[in-house]
């Protein structure tokens, strides 16, 4: 049972339907041209006679359109306009790219900023050097969360209960993986206890490193991840954490304060 089904248990002031249907909507990924109902029901969990009532409803309300060609359906612009919006509120893009790219000038290694979705990470911004380019990856792309300095330093970043909860779904998602990894996983997460950031050296691609931390700009809700990677013949686990992660540290200290004033304005 995920925290989300538990809260909806304990919290009367929690909306489960609407939960659900927000579950609906993450299942989306960046190469999906249309979903149908049964590929929304085996990443959601949900039965599909449940799914087939939402996503009924949320074509009903244009944020789904469907293709009775194939009978799946797709993301509308009317979400498109959601996400342009928070984009604008939140002033990340403005805030956050700059500084992104001065860190990226440092070294041969890409700048990743990303945000915790489902049991994995989503990138919503990239800077690199054309030389940095290690995995084909962009903006909107997802990265496991057990493999990864990114997907660690955000475990690290929860509550104990919130913690436990999502390690057991990752172990339920795939018990092997989570059997391999789980000895580094706990590790980067004490480490990042002390020292703010978590590493990953061939965790998720034996050629590569990289070392993340958090960017809370509001005290409630998910933080934002910052990420630097490269190919590990160049950034060593010692030049990483000797020489980067200071330069990491700093450019997420820079954006957090400059979103929490933004905030306050």
């Amino acid at each position: 049972m995920s925290s989300s089904d538990k809260e909806g248990k304990t919290d009367r002031q929690f909306v489960a339907s609407l939960e659900r249907g927000l579950r609906i909507m993450s299942a989306f990924q960046p190469d999906d041209r249309a979903l149908g109902n049964q590929d929304l029901a085996e990443r959601t969990g949900l039965p599909r006679p449940t799914v087939s009532r939402f996503t009924h409803t949320l074509r009903s309300l244009n944020y789904l359109a469907y293709h009775p060609d194939t009978g799946r359906y797709s993301l509308t612009p009317r979400v498109m306009e959601m996400g342009r919006a928070a984009f604008v509120a939140t002033e990340i893009r403005d805030i956050a790219c700059p500084v992104m790219e001065t860190l990226a000038e440092l070294g041969p290694f890409s700048v990743a900023l990303g945000v915790p979705s489902g049991l994995n990470i989503r990138y919503l911004e990239l800077r690199r050097r054309p030389e940095a380019i290690v995995l084909n990856l962009d903006a909107g792309a997802l990265v496991p969360m057990l493999q990864t300095a990114i997907g660690r330093a955000y475990l690290a970043s929860l509550t104990s209960i919130q913690r436990q909860d999502l390690l057991a779904r990752l172990a339920e998602n795939d018990p092997d993986l989570f059997a391999a990894q789980e000895g580094s996983v706990k590790a980067e997460i004490a480490a990042c206890d002390k020292q703010g950031f978590a590493c990953s050296f061939g965790g998720w691609w034996p050629e590569l490193s990289a070392v993340a931390t958090v960017i809370r700009f509001v005290d409630d809700g998910d933080p934002l991840l910052l990420s630097i990677s490269g190919l590990s013949s160049v950034l060593t686990a010692e030049r990483l954490k000797g020489e980067y992660a200071a330069a990491l540290l700093n450019s997420a200290q820079v954006i957090e304060s400059r979103m929490r004033r933004a905030f306050h304005r």
